[in-house]
């Protein structure tokens, strides 16, 4: 009895050992298997299994015992790709780390080919920017380009030009143009050869007149007439220069600042922010022109009852016609010109010398606002007179440029220096 009771309990543990190994087995094979993409089995990974420690040893009845393995998780493969590592920090270097920055060393400033008038003296910027340095008959000039792709100042002389009666007149301009070269290579051409035709029409009409009147051909209220007229012909030859350039549809437009010598007399004209300052001995720097800008109440309100309007730069505080022109007269413009008129505003001085050395008048500076906005009138007079032997020559013209641009001037540069001695008869200069 004791027996079966054994056999029995016998059979009974080898078939729950065998149903546990079953259950086993049957859950294995319904469990998903894992099986590596192609692209992992192509570069042949490594596969590594976590396997547990602990193993459980089960007995029954002393016959039969079964060793099976307990195991808290399934394995979970581990992929050892070399390759997909190295994409995934690259991956991570392009998303989520920011490469460090790159530093790049400032370009040095280039030397222009005349040594210390190449060499601004300020601005780290790479800057090749062209030069000139004009020599002529009676006048020095320097000019520098800015940070624009192309120069935009220019320049015009007459320097000998003979007028019916024996007289003979010289003509001086310096231009600065914007919105490109066309309106400034326009004006540089033909203003001064506007200015000598209409000035010299003028006064042979105005001698021809006096010849058929009574009274003294020299007389005062002769001279104003043609004073009068002189000035009227230079008002004549601006108009009529911008007529001709707007005619030709091209954009643009150019401020000038002239200087016209007759007779011992200097008319000198401007339009827009170029400016002309006479340089004295006895009375320093006396500016000779007024800037035409919007910022002047007498402009402003020339503008305002036109119909146009002046605005001022909240950050800028530069003033400007119908939020775009920072001058209020100016060759071209042809989209504002109805408001920033051509129209220049003359005036007439006589040519006089002091006793002794001190001649009185003796040089005019003609210059664009390049030099204007970081250079004094005064300053001006004073790298003038302080060239070596008194005569200002190209040295003093590039002194200047060179001032302004160390000061941080960006814009072109033009500086004019005319010999005013030179147009005084013997007798005035001594």
């Amino acid at each position: 009895m004791l027996c079966s009771v054994e056999f029995v309990c016998s059979v009974v543990a080898v078939f729950a050992g065998l149903a546990h190994v079953l259950g086993n087995s049957l859950m294995s094979l319904c469990s998903p298997k894992f099986s590596p993409p192609a692209w992992a089995a192509a570069a042949k990974p490594k596969i590594h299994a976590v396997e547990s420690d602990k193993q459980q040893q089960l007995a029954v009845d002393g016959h039969v015992q079964l060793q099976l393995q307990q195991q808290q998780s399934p394995p979970v493969p581990v992929l050892v790709l070399p390759a997909a590592a190295a994409m995934r920090k690259k991956k991570g270097t392009e998303k989520g780390i920011r490469p460090p920055r790159l530093v790049i060393p400032p370009a040095p400033v280039v030397v222009g080919p005349r040594g210390g008038f190449g060499d601004g003296g300020g601005g780290r910027e790479t800057d090749v920017a062209a030069e000139t340095a004009v020599e002529g008959e009676g006048f020095w000039m320097a000019s520098r380009r800015g940070v624009r792709h192309a120069m935009e100042d220019g320049f015009g002389v007459i320097a000998q030009h003979k007028v019916e009666g024996g007289s003979r007149m010289a003509f001086y301009g310096v231009y600065d143009g914007h919105g490109g070269r066309a309106a400034v290579d326009f004006v540089a051409d033909k203003l001064g050869k506007n200015v000598m035709a209409t000035v010299s029409a003028a006064s042979s009409t105005t001698r021809s007149m006096s010849r058929h009147q009574a009274g003294p051909s020299s007389s005062p209220s002769q001279q104003r007439r043609e004073e009068d007229d002189v000035t009227a012909a230079i008002r004549a030859a601006y108009l009529t220069t911008d007529s001709e350039f707007l005619s030709q549809g091209v954009r643009g437009g150019a401020c000038a600042a002239t200087a016209l010598v007759k007779d011992g007399e200097v008319y000198v004209s401007n339009v827009g922010d170029c400016r002309a300052v006479l340089c004295s001995r006895l009375r320093g720097a006396t500016a000779l022109t007024s800037d035409h800008t919007p910022a002047r109440l007498d402009e402003r309100l020339r503008i305002e009852t036109t119909g146009g309007y002046v605005s001022c730069g909240a950050g800028s505080g530069v003033w400007r016609v119908q939020d775009s022109l920072a001058v209020s007269r100016a060759f071209g413009d042809a989209a504002v010109k109805q408001w920033v008129t051509c129209e220049p505003d003359t005036i007439r001085l006589t040519l006089t010398a002091a006793a002794g050395d001190d001649n009185d008048h003796r040089f005019l500076v003609l210059a664009s606002d390049g030099l204007w906005c970081k250079v004094s009138n005064q300053e001006a007079a004073d790298a003038v007179f302080s060239a070596a032997g008194g005569v200002p020559g190209t040295e003093a013209c590039k002194e200047l440029v060179a001032m302004a641009r160390s000061r941080g001037s960006r814009d072109d540069i033009t500086v004019m220096v005319v010999d005013l001695q030179r147009f005084l008869s013997p007798v005035e200069q001594h």
